[in-house]
């Protein structure tokens, strides 16, 4: 099993955190003597603390530095594009 505490900074990975839960797209983005900061980026970036002490379910998969550029690119990309259709949206409301 895995907790919390194992998971390393400026790192992605894939977890459930729980055995009912969703498999999610995590980074560890701070870390204090008893909490670490993930976010989570899909479906949406949503940012949380959890206890180092919590009980990560299943850790899917650790993504090795190539990997995580290649998401960067892609994740970057993506909220470019939804970016550029809200403002787009905006503009036909004025």
């Amino acid at each position: 099993m895995f907790s919390v505490e194992d998971l390393k900074a400026d790192t992605y990975y894939l977890i459930q955190l729980q055995e009912t839960s969703p498999i999610q797209l995590v980074s560890v983005l701070f870390q204090s003597r008893e909490a670490v900061l993930l976010r989570s980026y899909i479906p949406f970036n949503e940012d949380f603390f959890k206890s180092k002490s919590d009980i990560i379910y299943k850790l899917v998969e650790e993504f090795d530095d190539e990997t995580a550029a290649t998401f960067e690119s892609v994740y970057h990309e993506q909220e470019e594009e939804e970016e550029e259709l809200f403002e787009f949206e905006e503009d036909e409301e004025e």
